[in-house]
Parts: C-alpha cells; structure tokens; sequence
C-alpha cells in the first residue's frame, strides 16, 4: 500500500510518500514545481527541505505556471494581477477576495487552488505509482465549507480512500511522538494560520500495542508570515515618507520579496540588509532590519499579543480538564513563522527554553499525516460551538441557541429536546438554520479594482456559517395541520456520533409522531 500526504500550505506546500518497504516518511521533490528551502539553524545545522511555493501565474487563457517555475521566472512583477498567492487561506478564512478577469477567464481562489492541487496529483502520479491512499492536512479551525472542497477535490480526482486531518496534531505525530502517555503542545505557525493543539497520546483499550492520539485543546487564528511581509514593507515606507501607492503594484511585489528575505535571515542573524533599483525610475529601495526591530513590528500588528492569547486560551482549557501546564513533556515548533526569534523567545518564557524543539519546521505536518495511517485512532474534539439561529419576529434580529460547545469530545448527545414554535401563524414547515460559531482572529483587509490585498489589521470577531448548503440534506419539518404561533409544535433531539455526523430526531409534538429519525445534517470539524 502507497500512502501519500499533502499539506497544502499558505507559502509552501510539502508532498510526502510512505515508502511501502521501510514504512518511513519521504519529503517528495517534483521536478518541476518543487524547490529546496535552505534553513541554517542556530547551531550551524544546514537544512535543505525540498517544498512547492504555493504560488500561481496566469500565462496564458487557461495556462498556468504553477510552484518553484513562478519564482525562477519571476513571473508576476511586471504583471502582479496574473500573480496569486496565499490562495490557501484566501480558500479556508471567513472573507472571500473577489475573483479576477484575465483573458476572459475568471479565476477565483477556489479554481486557482483546485487546479494548483491538480498540478500535484499530475506529477505525483507521472513520478511515482498512483497512490493508495491521500491524507490532506487542514488548519485547526477550517470551516466545514473548506473541508467539503477537499472531499469533492478528492472525488474529482479519483482518489478512492483520503483522510482529512488538522496541520498541528499530524505535527505532534510528526516530531516522533509515539509513546503512550506523552502530552505535547504543537505550535503550528506558517504562511497564513496560527494554529495550536494539545495533544495526548494513549495505548487503545482494545490492542496492547496500537496507539491512539488523543487533542485536548486546539486555537486558531488566521494570521501569519504573509502579514509579516507587508508589515515590514509598510513600515519601511512609512519611514520614507512614501507608501503603497506610491512605488505601484511592481514595486510593491518586489519590496514583498525583499521583505521575506530579511525575514528568513533575521531567523539567524541579528540584522540584514537587502536592495532593490527600481529601472523604471532608478529609485534605490535598500531595507536594513534588525531582530529588534521585527519584533517591534510584531508587538505594534498585536502579532506576539495573538500567540500569548493563544498559549493561554489553550493551557485555560487544559487546566478546565485537569492537566497543568507542567505537565506538557515538549512544545513543538511547525511552520515558518516559528523561525522568528521573538516568537520562539515568547514560546521559551512560557514553558522553558529546555521543552521548545524546532527540527522539522516544515515537514513535521506531512510526516505526521503518513504517521497517522499506522495509528489506531485520534480521539478528537470539536474546534467550533454549533448552534440554530432562530428568528425572533418580535425584535426582528436573529438569537443563536448553542447545540454543542467548542471542545466537546464526541460521540455526544444532547439530553433534552429543544422545543420549537412556528414564527408566524399558519405556518406550514419549520426548517433547522444550524451553523458553525466561532471566535475567529484574522487580518481585516481591502481590496483594490484588481483584487490585491490593499490593507491588513489584526481583527477579533464572530463568525457564523449555516450549515445548510444541501436543501435536501436540510432538517425541514413539514406542518400538517400548520404550526399556531405561540404553541410548542415539535420537540428536535441532536447527536454527534463517532463518525463526527451530526444527526437529529425531530417529533411532531401536536400528532404525536417522528417526522425525522436520526436524519444526517452535516460532518462536524
């Protein structure tokens, strides 16, 4: 059996392969869209992991150059409109960039992400033997409207046997931790998300040897290295006297790479410097930074402020369940952001330098994943509360009533019904509005006439997302005789069971009968 892990990544996505006769972990180099990230760690250690710049540039009508030729050619200077990127967490966050016309064509971050994924599964199946089974990674807080893309991806693709699994607790597998009883959080910082997990590991009751994992808390926040690079362009700017505007779309994209370079180089080096001539009106850009002053940056964006909230949020739920902060055997770094030197200070004063490990900051996530395929079972909670909006006709607004909270282990099952009147007299079908409600954290941004990001504020606000995308897989309740307003009409029962389905039994309390038994609304995250 060929197992396969894609983790599909906001700056970098990285394949893995099972090999059949050894059983361990591969990172894949695809000729033609991979590149070699180069990382030179504080001790000297040299680096080479080989990644897919998840990038993107319309060539032509329906061409698209797709990885590491995107960056070789350094496609998308002269025209940035042709340029996607970050088109990941475009694809998994609450807000939605609006699509671009090129050539006639619209391109959106759904399409271009479909199509960049099927770039790999091409090489991927010209390279290697088509696999057996696909394990895609996905943030801690992806929305089930993003899951559900994968499985259609999946479907469009042939791929029989997939499993979805969240980028921090495939971390945890993927640092090596394997035996029973280990308890580790995973900090989970790239290009585009924060996520973290606590994560246990346990022998299964039923097999001696077959280990389970086991999240006992997780956070999320859209927010990461791509915020970064536009913060540290913006203040350059600033101190210039200049700004966005100013240098143009072109200059604009060319300081965006200047600023990651720094940034990588900041992750071993006390300062760096880079330059760009501008041949168009030979304007020197020469952007000098220091580790002091990134993290000025970071602490004026609420950049640092967004991880302390998300070490506590996490160690406050842990505690809520009995486990100390004491008691966490290792801290392990994922992801590009990690490489910052404040965000691993920060992370070292919360749990002692001697815990935080940094070895594998972009192949952990894959690794881990393929791990998962030798694991019996990963003991799960839900990231998101689910909730039924009601209509309220009096005040005119919309009230939430929480079904589950956020952290629920399942299977669950609600005790009591809920109770249901009809919202206007004679009313003949009562249909169930449930959605997701979460806390979301994400950079607030604006776009221009050609859809780039023109704008980037750390924002905290609610979000909620109906669950109801299938009208016939929707919980409907027809009323015959109709519903009198004022009056209790039917009694609805709600249960996750333990393949994350939300279910519901729903009765006709003026009849006396089952309308719905155990009737499937939605796959739980």
């Amino acid at each position: 059996m060929t197992v396969v892990a894609i983790d599909f990544g906001t700056s970098n996505t990285v394949v893995s392969l099972l090999e059949p006769d050894t059983q361990q972990a591969k990172t894949l180099r695809l000729d033609r869209i991979s590149r070699l990230f180069r990382l030179q760690t504080k001790a000297g250690e040299r680096l080479e992991i080989p990644v897919i710049p998840t990038l993107a540039y319309v060539r032509a009508p329906e061409e698209l150059v797709l990885g590491q030729q995107v960056r070789s050619q350094r496609l998308g200077f002269s025209e940035p409109q042709r340029l996607f990127k970050a088109f990941k967490r475009d694809l998994a966050a609450d807000f939605q960039p609006p699509p671009r016309q090129l050539d006639g064509v619209t391109y959106d971050a759904r399409s271009i992400s479909e199509q960049f994924l099927q770039a790999i599964w091409q090489e991927l199946t010209e390279k290697y033997v088509r696999p057996s089974q696909v394990i895609f990674t996905v943030p801690v807080g992806a929305f089930e409207r993003y899951l559900d893309w994968f499985r259609h991806l999946a479907q469009a693709l042939g791929i029989e046997q997939f499993r979805l699994v969240d980028e921090s607790t495939a971390a945890a597998l993927g640092y090596g931790v394997k035996h029973p009883g280990s308890l580790v959080l995973v900090v989970d910082w790239g290009g585009g998300t924060l996520d973290l997990s606590l994560v246990r590991t346990a022998t299964a009751a039923d097999e001696q040897n077959s280990l389970q994992a086991q999240v006992i808390a997780k956070f999320d926040a859209y927010i990461g290295g791509e915020d970064i690079d536009g913060w540290i362009v913006e203040d350059y700017l600033r101190d210039r006297g200049s700004s966005r505007e100013t240098v143009g779309t072109v200059g604009w994209q060319n300081l965006l790479e200047l600023a990651e370079r720094l940034k990588i180089r900041l992750s071993h080096k006390e300062s760096a410097q880079e330059s760009w001539l501008d041949e168009e009106t030979f304007t020197s850009y020469d952007i000098r930074l220091t580790q002091e002053k990134l993290e000025e940056i970071l602490e004026d964006r609420q950049f640092l402020q967004q991880l302390r909230e998300g070490l506590d949020e996490v160690l406050t739920t842990a505690t809520s369940k009995g486990i100390q902060k004491g008691e966490i055997e290792r801290v392990l770094l994922v992801g590009g952001s990690c490489l910052i030197p404040a965000v691993r200070q920060l992370i070292g004063s919360y749990f002692g330098k001697p815990k935080v490990k940094f070895g594998k900051p972009f192949a952990a996530v894959s690794h881990g994943a393929l791990a998962l395929s030798q694991i019996d079972r990963v003991e799960d909670n839900l990231r998101h509360s689910y909730a039924i909006r009601l209509w309220e006709p009096h005040s005119r607004t919309y009230s939430y009533f929480t079904l589950f909270e956020k952290g629920s282990s399942y299977p669950c099952k609600r005790e009591e019904p809920l109770m249901l009147q009809v919202a206007t007299e004679g009313q003949k079908e009562i249909r169930l509005d449930i959605g997701e409600l979460a806390e979301v954290a994400q950079g607030e941004v604006t776009f221009d006439g050609a859809g780039r990001m023109t704008s980037r504020s750390l924002n905290h606000c609610e979000a909620y997302h109906s669950l109801d995308r299938d009208r016939d897989r929707a919980c409907l309740a027809h009323l015959d005789p109709p519903g009198k307003a004022g009056i209790d009409r039917i009694a609805v029962t709600f249960e996750v069971n333990a393949q994350r389905t939300l279910q519901v039994t729903v009765k006709d309390l003026l009849l006396g009968k089952i309308l719905l038994r155990d009737r499937a609304i939605a796959e739980l995250k």
